[in-house]
């Protein structure tokens, strides 16, 4: 089982390259390639994506590192246009064009958030199909997230709206923080999804209060129950730790021992899944 991580918190602190090595020197298979800078949804420079993604697979490439998933920008607002000429949306097509390069095999792209949710589904519906075309000319699936506050707090609704999108093109991702703040045990949210529709995990830890994103076993979930839950969906993607707040106020002579540390924990949990398989 592969183990990654999401890149920006190190990019943020080390720049591009030094991030890589890092991820690479403390253990990890791949990179979870994030176009956001911050957890604001503060916007990564998407311009002249193409050469900036072919050097970063460059360096993934000479480092040994694979690109598993990404994640598109996010704060999206219901005015986004379904139109290159709109820079949201023209963003999130680059960041699929930029993943699609570094070979990740899906993106994630958050659901647009709506107030009380009106029209959620007609809009994001909309959305994702206007995206579609992209995501199949680049050969990368989009996964929808669920997100706390989403009406996706509950696994068959989030199911029901992959299906109604008609396409292998879309898929789903878990974070299991997301199901545990909206009530559901994540063991729980991952067995309430259709199998073939899950392909990518955020995996992270919380106190059950707020969106920590710590380390698993820094928090109350149950990982034994969890990477069981995995295996009995035969799930075949990667063990993606989302973990950015572990990496809030840390001094950057820590960030590589606590990469390692996590890197170790990933080990760990994927170990249980084979013990579960």
């Amino acid at each position: 089982m592969i183990i990654s991580i999401e890149n920006f918190p190190l990019r943020q602190k080390f720049g591009e390259e030094k991030a890589l090595e890092m991820i690479k020197s403390a253990g990890f298979d791949g990179v979870d390639y994030s176009f956001n800078e911050g957890v604001s949804g503060a916007a990564f420079d998407l311009t002249d994506h193409i050469k900036k993604a072919q050097k970063t697979k460059a360096e993934l490439d000479k480092l040994g590192l694979l690109c598993v998933q990404a994640h598109a920008p996010f704060g999206l607002k219901p005015d986004i246009k379904t139109d290159v000429r709109d820079k949201s949306f023209a963003d999130t097509v680059r960041s699929i064009e930029y993943a699609a390069i570094l070979g990740a095999k899906q993106i994630v792209v958050h659901s647009i958030e709506v107030p009380d949710n009106a029209d959620f589904f007609d809009i994001n519906y909309n959305f994702y199909k206007s995206l579609q075309p992209y995501a199949e000319k680049c050969g990368v699936r989009i996964a929808i997230e669920n997100l706390v506050g989403s009406i996706f707090w509950r696994p068959n609704r989030l199911s029901h709206f992959i299906r109604l999108l008609d396409s292998p093109v879309f898929c789903d991702c878990v974070d299991t923080g997301h199901a545990a703040l909206m009530g559901i045990p994540p063991e729980d949210y991952i067995s309430g999804m259709e199998a073939d529709m899950l392909k990518c995990v955020h995996i992270q830890d919380t106190d059950g209060k707020v969106d920590r994103h710590w380390i698993p076993y820094a928090g109350v979930h149950n990982w034994d129950n969890i990477m069981k839950a995995l295996a009995d969906k035969e799930f075949e993607g990667a063990l993606d730790m989302e973990i950015i707040h572990s990496f809030d106020a840390l001094p950057d002579e820590l960030y590589l021992p606590l990469l390692c540390y996590t890197a170790k924990v990933g080990k760990a949990l994927a170990g249980k899944f084979e013990e579960y398989s």
